[in-house]
């Protein structure tokens, strides 16, 4: 494996639990503070021992295009994180996403019109692709949400230490590190189709019982589920990328990569904001007619939501795939 891969691995089992640890010893801030020195020490490593391995293309930066992604993207992230504590009729909500949405549609003009666009959304006129993107964007959408939503769980639900929180998302870490090497090889084997709809499932199924999930259940259940959960992420995140970025051949492969990359990544940002929202709005309605459970029963709402994101997936999944998927099946298609 090497040194490189054992460090890869391990990285994302302990960050959880370090970051637990380092949160009840010195406060929430000494974690920015690490990362920022660890950033340091990779960016000094990596301008020493990195080298091309491309072949490299003279592009102009488009620094309209880069401008207007800061107000599309940032507007519609902003503008919906803003929406539980403000509402959508508001300035702080409405206004940032307004704009977002139109700057948005500007800058979707923009690149349909440029020889070298800065994001080739033409890309997603391949259908195999753009069904990737889609299904990207949702796993990330409810990705994010759970992700965020399950420390949220342990500490302000449960009212257990950070080190807690991230003893209880520790197996789901090792799930995904075991997971994703071995998602490659299953993609190789049998396709898109078998795996998406397994992921799909699995993903189903963990939100489904997080929604079940009471003051009285024991937090096991909850790392269960997250084992589940992390297990379906794993082993579709890199096979979807994959499967879209292949069926645009090689000359586009970048430009789809990038987009893709993007799109979900603002998804992931959207469903954290959304699924919070959501606990929040339903947390702080449900008080006088719950009590002390009206948080967890705000979160019970928010995996329903997650719930409905993965049924969308599932069936994106059943679908949207019309044939197995296998990389050299594309290849001789292509």
């Amino acid at each position: 494996m090497g040194t490189y891969g054992l460090a890869s691995t391990a990285a994302p089992i302990i960050a959880p639990t370090v970051a637990g640890v380092l949160i009840d010893a010195f406060g929430w801030k000494s974690i920015f503070y690490v990362v920022m020195v660890i950033m340091i020490i990779s960016l000094a490593i990596s301008s020493v021992v990195f080298e091309n391995v491309l072949e490299i293309q003279k592009k102009k930066f488009d620094v309209l295009s880069f401008v207007e992604s800061i107000f599309a993207f940032g507007g519609i992230t902003f503008g919906i994180g803003n929406i539980s504590d403000f509402g959508l009729i508001s300035v702080q909500a409405g206004m940032p996403l307004l704009i977002g949405i139109v700057v948005c549609a500007l800058f979707v003009l923009r690149q349909c019109g440029l020889e070298k666009p800065f994001l080739d959304v033409k890309t997603l006129r391949n259908k195999d692709y753009a069904v990737s993107v889609a299904a990207s964007m949702v796993l990330y959408l409810v990705m994010m949400g759970s992700s965020v939503m399950m420390p949220l769980y342990v500490q302000s639900v449960m009212g257990y230490s950070a080190v807690v929180s991230g003893l209880v998302t520790l197996p789901g870490s090792a799930a995904t590190a075991v997971i994703s090497p071995l998602a490659g090889r299953m993609y190789d084997k049998i396709g898109i189709k078998k795996i998406f709809v397994a992921g799909s499932v699995a993903l189903l199924i963990s939100n489904i019982g997080m929604y079940f999930l009471t003051m009285e259940t024991p937090l096991g259940a909850a790392a269960a589920l997250n084992v589940v959960r992390n297990l379906a992420i794993g082993s579709l995140m890199m096979p979807l990328l994959t499967w879209g970025t292949s069926s645009v051949g090689v000359k586009k492969m970048a430009d789809a990569s990038s987009l893709l990359t993007s799109l979900r990544t603002i998804s992931g940002s959207i469903g954290s904001a959304v699924f919070v929202g959501i606990m929040t709005v339903v947390s702080a309605d449900s008080a006088a007619s719950y009590g002390d459970r009206a948080m967890i029963h705000g979160m019970n709402v928010s995996f329903l939501g997650m719930t409905a994101g993965s049924v969308a997936l599932l069936l994106i999944a059943v679908f949207g795939v019309k044939h197995g998927g296998r990389p050299y099946e594309r290849m001789k298609r292509g």
